[in-house]
């Protein structure tokens, strides 16, 4: 079973801060990413329900569909992977484009095997 995991360290800051994005394939196989959730100064564990500044929250069975759609939105233009169960506080964000671009490929490599959604845990330090 494909699985996502996405870990940082919540703390006081002036900086944004950066954790993990792991994607996790059947065999165990990691591909790491360098993402955040939340934005710069609102990344402390009482953050997570600040909706639009803070982390996403931790502690629930998240899932996120292969298959991105694509947002006109402001500040998520582009192609855009809904996580469930609605309404999700806060989102998760990678560093680099070509991080990015490859996590878009593999995610839809794995839809194309058949599987439609994978799960994410969030954890927070």
């Amino acid at each position: 079973m494909h699985k996502l995991e996405f870990a940082m360290q919540l703390r006081p800051a002036t900086e944004l801060l950066w954790g993990n994005l792991k994607l996790i394939y059947p065999d165990g196989t990691p591909i790491d990413y360098v993402a955040t959730s939340g934005c710069t100064g609102w990344q402390q564990a009482g953050d997570q329900w600040e909706r639009g500044k803070g982390p996403i929250p931790q502690g629930f069975d998240y899932k996120i569909p292969t298959t991105p759609y694509w947002s006109p939105s402001r500040g998520i233009e582009g192609y855009f992977f809904h996580i469930t169960p609605d309404p999700v506080v806060g989102c998760i964000v990678l560093q680099k484009r070509r991080g990015w671009d490859r996590f878009c490929e593999r995610m839809q490599s794995i839809a194309r095997s058949g599987v439609e959604q994978v799960s994410l845990k969030v954890v927070y330090g």
